[in-house]
């Protein structure tokens, strides 16, 4: 088995400066480059070794003094690496490695790669982009590429006259050659690792640069997408404030530039000064876009300048690092947009990010958030819901323990004493021990150094409540114990423990609550007695105590240990809610339980839907007021799509078509919700009108919206149709990954799709770029059909995805506990239904 050691180059020769110079050929997707590399021999060698993968190396000097040695380069493709054996050994101290090599511009979204546009004039375009993290900044020039190895960088681009060119750093000279392109010159970037160089040239725009305090902010896209820059713009200058205030330290770079991509296969990456965006992550239209369209964009913009500091200025040792680099970030975007909107209530809608790790986080094969990393497969397997999501979720239950406060100057301290440096996760754990003198260390190993969480247990004992712990898991049991920071509260006042192995007791009020305030990151199980008084004040609940109250009964259900009667007992009494984010937990677990429910037993399912959002939609009603927040646009928005779709209401399809088809919704969340209500309640003949209305959109995140409504026509004829264009490339490949998702989930076409996908496995391989290969199976759980789970558990016996190993145990094991849902509930949830009519 593969460790760390084999993929770590040789310290005998370490970089400091990097000379980087590049002229990339759009047309051929090819580049021809040059690196300078400023280093300094540690030890006497005859062996330079570094990282380079995809690149013909032609020439190779080291020059040590006045010596000139001339080199022979070979090349490992299988470890990366290339050997530039010196013709003479180096001595300790400085030297400069020259190297010039040809590349590739690929189409797999990594490394130096082609990204490609049609223009307004119907021109097809070619951007040359980067993506470097986790290791592919070797496919771009040879290279360090280990993130503890940092250097700084100066980049030069030579493009053709017209073309764009931007780098980490400001602009500091343009040159016309003699054969008419330019040659653009960046200053020197700050000292950084590998992953975070970029470099981008295109026919593209760049708005007018705002300064934020000294710093030009900009936003640059494909041309035609000016008017969606506004609020990237406003939101963009927030965080640079807000974080700059926050870490009490200056942003480290000298400009930021927010650069839109049309192809990328992540969110977005936090190179410093030059962030690059899938585009419905940066350029929206506000007069368009729902509130979780813009609430997305805010969330990513925030979490890629929160990465500036917290990544950036100091990073990761290693990949086993990453996911304090990305859990940060997510928690740090939460704090920025409450602060840009308090009246989002970001907070709340975070549980849904929690929510999501509670799940992965329930199975036997779930991982410890921190985990030996060797290969770059593996570093790059480690972007997932434990790293971005629970990662984040631990790191606020700590703050929310230790104080916000407290929190803050714990960080602050962290990022000034390794600024420009690298650590590991134990360094931010001794800052935070130092600000609040409690054993943070000793509590947070059990959270990050072993997977899985804990139940806590509470129940009456004497005239005091004793809690204990146990492992949750949706199936069988777990043994281990956590160090468990828990909030309470009473009447008689809030208080907070660690909970260990040994169960504690604590003093409270008859009214206790358990979780107080939400934000552990445990589930939680009251004694029957207890229970009752919660269930009785779940109106008077915070928000997000409604919603982890709503959220462990669903989970309790799914393991098999509540009813599913009980949960729609509980929802019941959610009939008058007024936030959106406990209306999406308790509905979420409603359609899941109509995935499992029979077919005959399906119109009681509906009927219940009805009757239990009926009053609230109704009041709401088809028409905003005025002063409607944009929380509440977005309920009206959720309820009348479930009334249409889960709930069947004639009423309201009959409605959402009639407001489709005249195009003229009053907000955006009703003409969503009229759009995924006709989508689902359409046949094939709609199919083509939503692929022209996605290719026409004016915004990214319409071209999304009618690409994913698309996904919901119950047609089979529409779903062949879907997956022929993601085959043929009518779909970019940055989509294909989430549009055979949501189509392999989707209860009537979803076992068909399947069916496609096995007589297609290697091609689907194939338009599905490397780093979301496993995102195929996002919601494969819903093929819990027992004779399906089970063709699909033995296709992956003998199938892989690229990096998912993990991710299929993962899957599987998910999919199993919905076909134990299924067999438990599918009939006696008919029957608890019956009763309740």
């Amino acid at each position: 088995m593969a460790t760390e050691a084999d993929y770590r180059l040789p310290r005998s020769v370490i970089p400091s400066h990097y000379d980087i110079r590049l002229e990339p050929d759009l047309d051929n997707a090819s580049f021809v480059g040059t690196v300078g590399i400023d280093v300094d021999v540690e030890t006497p060698t005859s062996t330079v070794t570094l990282n380079a993968i995809e690149l013909e190396i032609h020439d190779a000097t080291v020059t040590q003094g006045d010596r000139k040695l001339f080199c022979k380069v070979s090349l490992d493709e299988d470890r990366e690496r290339a050997a530039i054996k010196v013709d003479g050994m180096l001595d300790e101290g400085p030297a400069r490695v020259e190297l010039s090599f040809t590349g590739i511009l690929n189409d797999d979204l990594r490394g130096f790669y082609r990204s490609v546009y049609t223009n307004d004039a119907g021109e097809e375009k070619v951007i040359a982009t980067t993506q470097f993290e986790a290791t592919d900044a070797r496919r771009a020039f040879p290279c360090w590429d280990e993130p503890d190895l940092k250097a700084t960088y100066a980049v030069t681009l030579v493009v053709e006259d017209g073309l764009m060119a931007v780098s980490n750093a400001a602009e500091v000279g343009r040159t016309t050659l003699d054969d008419g392109r330019i040659e653009v010159s960046f200053a020197t970037t700050m000292k950084m690792s590998t992953y975070l160089v970029a470099f981008i040239v295109g026919d593209l725009f760049a708005t007018d640069p705002v300064d934020v305090d000294g710093t030009p902010l900009r936003i640059i896209a494909p041309p035609g997408n000016e008017h969606l820059t506004e609020f990237a713009l406003d939101m963009g200058a927030h965080a640079l404030r807000y974080f700059s205030g926050y870490y009490d330290i200056p942003y480290p770079g000298d400009k930021l530039d927010m650069v839109a991509i049309p192809d990328f296969a992540f969110g977005a990456m936090e190179n410093l000064g030059c962030i690059t965006y899938r585009e419905t992550a940066l350029l929206l239209d506000p007069d368009t876009a729902t509130q979780s369209e813009m609430t997305r964009v805010a969330d990513v913009i925030a979490h890629e300048i929160a990465h500036m500091w917290f990544g950036d200025l100091v990073t990761m040792k290693w990949w086993n690092g990453i996911w304090l680099n990305e859990a940060f970030a997510t928690f740090a975007e939460l704090k920025c947009v409450d602060a840009y909107r308090p009246h989002w209530n970001r907070w709340l809608s975070f549980s849904a990010f929690r929510a999501a790790a509670h799940e992965t986080d329930a199975l036997a094969a779930t991982r410890p958030i921190e985990i030996e990393v060797a290969s770059p497969q593996e570093a790059n397997a480690m972007f997932d819901v434990l790293t971005y999501q629970k990662g984040s979720s631990v790191l606020r239950m700590l703050e929310q323990y230790l104080g916000e406060e407290v929190f803050r100057s714990g960080v602050t301290a962290y990022l000034k004493k390794h600024a420009y440096g690298n650590t590991d996760t134990p360094d931010l754990w001794e800052a935070l021990e130092e600000a609040s003198g409690e054993p943070v260390g000793e509590i947070m190993d059990t959270w990050i150094f072993q997977g899985g969480y804990p139940r806590v247990l509470v129940e009456r004992h004497g005239d005091r409540y004793r809690l204990s712990q146990e492992q949750f898991r949706l199936i069988g049991d777990g043994d281990k114990t956590w160090q468990v920071p828990v909030l309470y509260d009473s009447a008689s006042g809030p208080g907070k423990v660690v909970l260990g192995e040994k169960p504690v007791e604590i003093e409270a009020a008859d009214d206790v609550l358990v979780n107080a305030g939400g934000e552990g990151f445990f589930r939680t199980t009251y004694s029957d007695e207890l229970l009752d008084g919660v269930i009785e004040r779940l109106p008077e609940l915070d928000p997000i105590e409604r919603y982890a109250t709503v959220s462990d009964a669903f989970a309790s259900v799914l393991k098999g240990d509540v009813a599913a009667s009980d949960y729609l007992s509980l929802i019941a009494r959610l009939s008058d809610e007024d936030e959106v984010d406990v209306w999406s937990i308790a509905l979420s677990g409603l359609g899941q339980l109509d995935r499992v429910v029979s077919s005959d037993d399906r119109p009681a399912m509906q009927a219940f839907t009805r009757s239990l959002i009926s009053s609230k939609a109704n009041e709401l009603g088809w028409e905003p007021d005025a002063d409607d927040s944009e929380r509440r646009r977005q309920m009206r928005g959720l309820l009348l799509r479930t009334l249409g779709n889960l709930g069947a209401d004639q009423e309201t399809i009959a409605t959402a078509k009639t407001v489709f088809e005249a195009g003229e919704a009053p907000d955006a969340e009703i003409a969503e919700a009229a759009l995924m209500i006709t989508a689902a309640n359409s046949d094939v003949e709609r199919f083509d009108e939503l692929i022209t209305k996605s290719n026409n959109a004016t915004s990214p995140q319409q071209k999304v919206k009618y690409l994913r409504a698309a996904t919901q026509i119950a047609d089979p004829e529409a779903a062949k149709k879907l997956f022929d264009m993601c085959m043929d490339g009518s779909v970019r490949t940055q989509d294909t990954f989430w549009v055979l998702a949501l189509m392999l989930g989707h209860r009537e076409n979803g076992v068909l799709v399947w069916d496609l996908v096995e007589k297609n496995w290697d091609q689907v391989k194939a338009v599905i770029p490397p780093v979301t290969h496993r995102r195929l199976l996002d919601l494969i759980q819903f093929r819990s059909e027992p004779e399906v789970a089970d063709r699909i558990q033995r296709w992956f016996d003998t199938h892989e995805l690229h990096g998912g190993e993990l991710a299929i145990k993962q899957q599987m094991e998910l999919l199993r506990a919905h076909v134990g849902l299924r067999e438990r509930e599918s009939s006696r949830l008919g029957d608890a239904l019956s009763s309740m009519e």
